[in-house]
């Protein structure tokens, strides 16, 4: 099984390139849209979108007629056919082509997702369409289109991406137009099937205590001398080992199609305690030693029922730091390495702060090469303080990319409608994690520009005086607080004034409320830090508005919207 690709953008000088195709005209085509008698769901619905976004952006209805379709001077084929060339992509390649040849333009790649990622990338590529949020679809006015000699061909440079912000998870169709290919459920439909992987934190799922604790307390972690039901598993219980694999063998059956099935840790540092997981953890060389030994023997049985199926579990917390007796996760054991306690203001290889997860990421590489990195993308102390990691998404994702990684989890507000720029971040992680070697800034203009209209080139200043907030001295976690360092009084004030003026320059209701959005950030800010000066600018009622206006989910420390404004004590 192949686990890493890479993108490639390919020119093929043998090609003879014809004149240019024209796709519409002042409200005319001689062009029309081809697939095969044979097409995927996914090549017809890539079809059916073609034709949709040409005729809102021209008013022009292109035909699509059935392969080899000759009542049109010029073709667009959908899927690949034998004028294509003599290699058939694989179906489950998400790789696409997409070339002039003669007076014809030809998009194919894979069947189940290939070609429709290729006409996607075709659409916004050459044509502006783009998809920047669930809600939002920017497609130009065009009167006509000429195309002129293309030639392009990519991979994506990770395999499992998943892209865990509100609209990524929850708008199905907006992940697969930004080439997002993992979610958080398997299900069919006219974007074929997502990828996804079952669970997170899962032994409290495969092994419920309230089910069993009261009958097999045994089963549970043996915590500060007592058997704990809110801790972790006994992992020396071979009888517990064997009700898991049970339950297991359950969700397989009743959840088929995963990627991989996650037997993990909860999510807390209660490791059992008891004299025989002791003697496996000094054995195995430390807690994570223990862990793949126990997921080993799971993999192990669920092999034998299920030889396709991966096994997936955590290195968090605990278990991060490789073993280092030698054990080796099985073949079917994927490990999930989890940055959560490094810096997030500086590439991950680049900063001092991480060397020790840098070391666990090189050790962890020499026991196996199924790898998937779990990130993490803003605050989770508070979604609304700014988290000004933009520069450090696409050179993580090619560090990680260059390490062999199968996946990448990027962990945002997926909870929470809006946060800090969660707009603008799940489109850049969704480009970025297809090729992390574009520019990010380049990429954060076209949304930026795109999506806050006439109010763009102040939002563009804000976006930038956020980014100057990293310096080289500067570090972060995703306990980012109100009161770090980090933030600082001229950059409170800087960014209020640059938000004011740009809600000056909204000109219709939709712009006005994704610029408050942004302004809701340094309201908050100068509410927690200036609250004399609040005060007297009439912030506190600001900040009410427009959080009761476009309500979100705050998390700080678990409070609720009301429980914050309540807690500032201004109202």
């Amino acid at each position: 099984m192949k686990y890493f690709f890479s993108i490639v953008v390919l020119f093929f000088p043998c090609v003879l390139f014809g004149a240019e195709i024209q796709l519409f005209a002042n409200g005319r085509s001689d062009c029309s849209i081809v697939v095969n008698d044979h097409a995927s769901v996914t090549e017809k619905t890539a079809a059916q979108e073609l034709q949709q976004y040409i005729k809102s952006m021209s008013g022009v209805t292109l035909p699509i007629e059935v392969y080899p379709g000759k009542s049109k001077s010029h073709r667009v084929f959908i899927g690949w056919n034998e004028r294509c060339g003599n290699i058939r992509p694989d179906d489950n390649d998400e790789g696409f082509t997409y070339f002039t040849l003669g007076s014809d333009l030809y998009i194919y790649g894979g069947r189940n997702r290939g070609t429709m990622y290729g006409v996607f990338s075709f659409l916004e590529r050459e044509l502006g369409v783009h998809w920047f949020t669930g809600s939002f679809t920017q497609v130009p006015r065009r009167s006509s289109m000429i195309l002129d000699r293309l030639n392009r061909s990519e991979r994506p440079v990770i395999r499992e991406r998943l892209d865990y912000y509100h609209d990524a998870v929850n708008h199905r169709d907006w992940a697969c137009h930004n080439l997002v290919n993992t979610g958080l459920s398997v299900s069919e439909g006219k974007y074929g099937q997502m990828s996804a992987t079952w669970g997170v934190h899962t032994f409290q799922q495969l092994i419920p205590p309230s089910e069993y604790f009261k009958k097999h307390p045994d089963y549970f972690s043996l915590y500060q001398g007592r058997r704990s039901d809110n801790a972790q598993l006994c992992l020396s219980n071979a009888a517990m080992r064997k009700e898991l694999v049970k339950n297991l063998r359950k969700v397989i059956s009743e959840n088929p199609g995963y990627w991989c099935y996650d037997v993990s840790q909860n999510d807390n540092r209660r490791a059992c305690e008891c004299e025989q997981c002791v003697k496996l953890t000094r054995h195995y060389g430390g807690h994570s030693g223990l862990m793949i030994w126990f997921v080993n023997q799971v993999a192990g049985e669920i092999e034998k029922t299920h030889p396709d199926v991966l096994i997936s579990t955590f290195a968090y917390l605990y278990t991060r730091h490789a073993p280092e007796s030698g054990i080796k996760p099985a073949k079917n054991v994927v490990v999930k390495l989890c940055d959560i306690e490094c810096c997030m203001a500086h590439p991950l290889n680049e900063c001092e702060q991480n060397r020790d997860f840098m070391n666990d990421l090189d050790h962890w590489k020499k026991l196996t090469d199924k790898i998937y990195i779990w990130d993490y993308t803003t605050g989770f102390l508070n979604y609304l303080m700014p988290f000004p990691n933009f520069d450090v998404l696409a050179k993580n994702y090619r560090f990680f990319s260059q390490s062999n990684v199968i996946g990448i989890l990027e962990l945002g507000s997926w909870d929470a409608p809006w946060s800090e720029f969660s707009e603008l971040k799940q489109w850049l992680i969704a480009k970025l994690l297809w090729n992390p070697y574009q520019d990010t800034d380049s990429l954060a203009r076209v949304f930026i520009n795109g999506y806050y209209g006439a109010a763009a080139s102040n939002v563009q200043q804000y976006y930038d005086l956020c980014r100057r907030l990293v310096t080289p001295a500067s570090h972060f976690t995703i306990k980012l607080e109100w009161n770090s360092r980090f933030y600082n009084d001229s950059f409170i004030s800087k960014g209020n004034k640059i938000l004011e003026k740009a809600v000056k320059q909204c000109k219709d209701a939709a712009t006005l409320q994704r610029v408050r959005r942004l302004q809701a950030q340094t309201l908050y800010l100068q509410l927690r830090r200036q609250s004399a000066k609040a005060l007297t600018k009439g912030t506190p009622q600001h900040f009410r508005d427009i959080i009761k206006a476009d309500n979100t989910i705050v998390r700080e420390h678990g409070y609720t919207v009301d429980e914050l404004l309540n807690d500032l004590k201004y109202y």
